[in-house]
């Protein structure tokens, strides 16, 4: 499961989105800081192969891909809330409001998206800054007297000064073992972030909003511009009626689509006759890290995966049959890089 944290700053329309991705019902009201826990929920990702290649294998159980979403409680100057420790965050989807609605106040940061952004990137590095200035400290006296831990104490040093400059850390092209000096810091500003403009339900400069966010966000980061509104009127449809009126308005898979394909996540498949599953993980991971999603055993123990894309496995009518055709199915080390719709059988030995 990859789990998302959901940002952003009072009446921006996060938890709307939340609703609008979970189905849930998420109590949102016309006041700032509504949300004064976190509210959890679960995206499913519609797999229409993932259903065949369960039929073919006959499958007890189908588990579909899902994304874990956290709606966090709203950014306050100089206090970002964080989940707690071994419940980080593996990306940020950021909502800014850029719209009036005359029955929810706009608050002090107002319905420009990029002033929101500009000042959400400042939060998001200062709130990282303290906790790598604490950490720059401690392990610069640590370094003096064991110089194997010198390659950390840099690379923290380095991170502190990136972010007092207000420098996300993923704009770094960091090593594996820089990456490493991090774990335990839990850095926000290094994470994948997606930027969502919440619009007005007819507003007609969506593209333009984006293009002007674009300008000042990081040139990696996805932007998208949806109304989360309309969003969450839709969802409570079912999926046929969904998808024609995402049709007829032209939103094509509306924002649950929008926000799973600019997470760049690929999508893996694991099958036999008790249980057919659909896997997550960033694209460009090894055959070994996908191993680790389904059990730390499997990456640990990794020899081999046995490969073959899912459309094959559903033509030949399931992997026994794909097996015995012969020159379908791949024989994969630990380096290969996940394709979207493998299906892998992994061999491991602890």
């Amino acid at each position: 499961m990859t789990r998302i944290a959901i940002l952003g700053f009072s009446n921006s329309g996060k938890t709307t989105l939340f609703n609008a991705l979970t189905g849930l019902e998420a109590p949102t009201a016309p006041h700032p800081f509504t949300t004064a826990d976190p509210n959890v929920g679960v995206l499913k990702v519609v797999d229409p192969l993932l259903d065949r290649i369960a039929v073919l294998e006959g499958s007890r159980k189908v588990t579909r891909a899902t994304l874990d979403l956290h709606d966090l409680p709203a950014v306050r100057p100089g206090s970002v809330r964080r989940l707690g420790p071994g419940r980080e965050p593996e990306a940020i989807l950021m909502v800014l409001r850029g719209h009036e609605a005359g029955w929810v106040p706009a608050g002090s940061h107002g319905t420009d998206a990029v002033e929101q952004a500009e000042e959400l990137l400042v939060e998001l590095a200062v709130s990282d800054f303290e906790v790598f200035h604490r950490r720059r400290d401690r392990i610069a006296k640590e370094a003096s007297a064991d110089p194997e831990l010198r390659p950390a104490a840099e690379a923290i040093a380095r991170a502190a000064d990136l972010l007092a400059e207000g420098t996300p850390l993923r704009q770094f092209p960091w090593s594996e073992a820089e990456l490493g000096a991090f774990r335990g810091l839990s850095p926000l500003s290094l994470l994948p972030c997606i930027w969502v403009i919440n619009t007005g339900e007819d507003d007609p400069d969506q593209e333009s909003h984006a293009g002007r966010l674009r300008e000042v966000v990081p040139p990696t980061d996805p932007v998208l511009a949806v109304s989360a509104l309309l969003e969450e009127e839709v969802v409570r449809f079912d999926p046929a009626e969904r998808e024609e009126i995402y049709e007829g308005l032209g939103l094509g898979q509306g924002a649950r689509g929008a926000v799973t394909g600019a997470l760049d996540l690929l999508t893996f498949y694991t099958m036999n006759s008790r249980e057919s599953r659909a896997w997550m993980v960033s694209r460009g991971s090894t055959a070994r890290q996908a191993a680790g999603k389904i059990h730390s055993d499997l990456e640990r123990g990794f020899i081999r995966a046995e490969v073959a894309p899912i459309e094959e496995v559903v033509r030949h009518g399931g992997w026994a049959r794909t097996r015995s055709t012969g020159g379908v199915i791949r024989i994969e080390g630990k380096d290969y890089l996940v394709q979207d719709g493998d299906v892998m059988l992994v061999r491991f030995s602890v």
